[in-house]
């Protein structure tokens, strides 16, 4: 005889409701669920400039945004989340990001950068260190 786990289409035997495997699958599908409601909210970030686990885990504790567990954001707790979404998602964070940078080199720089000019800009930083 099977029966469903709470909350989601997993069918567990009657002997495997309560355990272990049972649960471990119940918490997998909840995580799921919340980094896919994340997905908006990080893409925004990166779009705003805001690409780091650091700097993402302060913006969103800014914002007020609780964590899985209801607690602060960390950056190993970003790194999960992110992980979780895989690497369709980190192709669209990417690219959100690197529209940012377009009006960035050119607010900062005055104009793009070619790979002349970033190329100097690393040499300089490799310099100062």
């Amino acid at each position: 005889m099977t029966s469903t786990c709470d909350n989601i289409a997993i069918t567990c035997s009657s002997s495997e409701v309560h355990s272990a495997s049972c649960a471990a699958a119940r918490n997998k599908a909840a995580a799921d669920k919340y980094a896919e409601t994340m997905k908006p909210a990080l893409l925004e970030l990166a779009a705003s400039g805001k690409f780091g686990t650091s700097g993402i885990a302060r913006e969103l504790n800014t914002r007020g945004v609780k964590a899985p567990r209801g607690g602060n954001w960390h950056r190993t707790t970003v790194g999960r989340v992110l992980k979780r979404l895989g690497k369709d998602f980190e192709i669209e964070r990417r690219a959100a990001y690197r529209k940012r940078e377009v009006t960035y080199q050119r607010r900062v720089f005055g104009k793009l950068l070619g790979p002349s000019d970033l190329e100097k800009l690393t040499a300089d930083y490799k310099k100062s260190k």
